[in-house]
């Protein structure tokens, strides 16, 4: 890509001073060279100051209110989401672990094979159950 190309959709950014100053001195390099980025930067940054001209109503609390609360409950689903998924792998870890320990000991004493992956499949799901109540059971917590 040409400077020409790499700097054009920095104009609006550039007017509105939302650049770092990397960029910016990119572009301001650029329309020395430009006469037509000059030109448009020029038309940008009167209509940035036209509209910073502008008056800014104030949204009323209520609304204000309404918006954190749900910004707030967003994050809270986030958090829940990424902690639940952590839970369940702790979950199944633990009953990986358990059902290891349990291989040995029942190899160990000459019990059936088929038994012991029973019990192996039963110790995963143990430990999904575990994380789920555990999950649940934050949520409730947080609820109050």
């Amino acid at each position: 890509m040409t400077p020409h190309e790499t700097t054009r959709p920095l104009l609006a950014l550039s007017a509105a001073g939302l650049l770092d100053p990397e960029q910016d001195r990119q572009v301001r390099a650029h329309v020395a060279e430009c006469p037509e980025c000059a030109a448009t930067l020029d038309d940008l940054a009167r209509l940035a100051s036209a509209l910073a001209a502008l008056p800014s109503p104030v949204p009323p609390r209520r609304l204000m209110a309404a918006t954190r609360a749900q910004v707030a409950a967003e994050l809270a689903r986030r958090h829940d989401r990424k902690s639940g998924a952590i839970l369940a792998l702790a979950g199944c870890a633990s009953g990986w672990i358990l059902s290891i320990a349990a291989w040995n000991v029942w190899d160990a004493i000459g019990g059936n094979p088929a038994i012991l992956i029973w019990l192996e499949f039963s110790a995963v799901l143990a430990g999904l159950a575990t994380a789920a109540v555990v999950r649940r059971r934050r949520r409730v917590e947080r609820s109050f």
